[in-house]
């Protein structure tokens, strides 16, 4: 992973394999919680900038880039179990929480099940569903992508060649189209796995149960937004931002300003 500071890397080991952490920065510790099918890569436009102000522990997440891919499927709770350990391995006894969309969710769970090992929490569009609504995105939007039927015994996401996806998604770069294609085919089978888990959870339940003084983030275009009263309603006493001309998350479209809302909150 990339940053103009100075960092290092580290290898928790579980039975299950070992989780890649990359720190940089100083400070109060944060662990940053990546959205399923990406990396740690994903928190590159405001790793550096986060840095100048809190200890970043920026995890790829089991199945993920750098980190082992576990051998049994992981449900929400196994992966809050996973960073627990990752916690331990690190030994962080309560950090602040950075998550973005999946990692936001895993960020829910822990911040619930485990309030006296979380400080703070930062969410970065929060899919807030139950599991009917959950099942309904998982048939609508997310079975139709998965078209491959050769490369695995579940159908899973096709990979792209660079011309299909410099089409798909116009300005791309073709080095980062590199990277990810590389994550993505490593990851397809488990990403697949993972998305089913996570939409048959119970993400309402589990906002009510957090604690901790929680920021939730929302771009005014972000496909989760719908769920963004929800959350703010389960989660007592958290902060809602909807940020205008946001057409994604908010960390990667306007990282200026994520950075300046979490670490206002994180220093509240």
């Amino acid at each position: 992973m990339s940053t103009a500071l100075l960092g290092t890397e580290h290898y928790v080991y579980r039975s299950d394999g070992r989780i890649f952490a990359h720190q940089v920065g100083a400070g109060n510790p944060a662990i940053l919680l990546h959205a399923v099918g990406s990396s740690g890569e994903t928190w590159s436009p405001v790793l550096d900038k986060l840095a100048r102000h809190i200890t970043c522990y920026n995890i790829d997440l089991p199945g993920h880039d750098h980190s082992d891919m576990p051998l049994r499927q992981y449900s929400v709770e196994d992966y809050a179990a996973a960073l627990i350990d990752v916690m331990d391995g690190l030994g962080l006894e309560k950090p602040d929480l950075i998550g973005d969309h999946t990692g936001a969710l895993l960020s829910v769970v822990l911040a619930g099940k485990y309030p006296d090992r979380v400080n703070r929490v930062v969410l970065d569009g929060l899919p807030c569903w139950d599991p009917k609504r959950g099942r309904a995105i998982w048939e609508k939007f997310f079975v139709p992508r998965f078209t491959d039927t050769s490369s695995y015994p579940l159908p899973v996401d096709p990979l792209l060649t660079w011309n299909e996806a410099a089409v798909k998604t116009p300005g791309l770069v073709k080095a980062t189209w590199e990277r990810a294609n590389y994550i993505h085919d490593r990851s397809r089978l488990w990403e697949r796995m993972t998305h089913e888990k996570t939409t048959s959870f119970d993400a309402v339940s589990a906002a009510a149960d957090v604690k901790r003084p929680t920021l939730l983030m929302y771009g005014d275009g972000d496909i989760l937004l719908w769920g963004a009263k929800t959350a703010n309603e389960k989660i007592k006493g958290s902060v809602l931002k909807v940020i205008p001309d946001t057409p994604g998350t908010v960390h990667t479209v306007r990282p200026e300003l994520f950075v300046q809302e979490a670490i206002e909150f994180l220093k509240a």
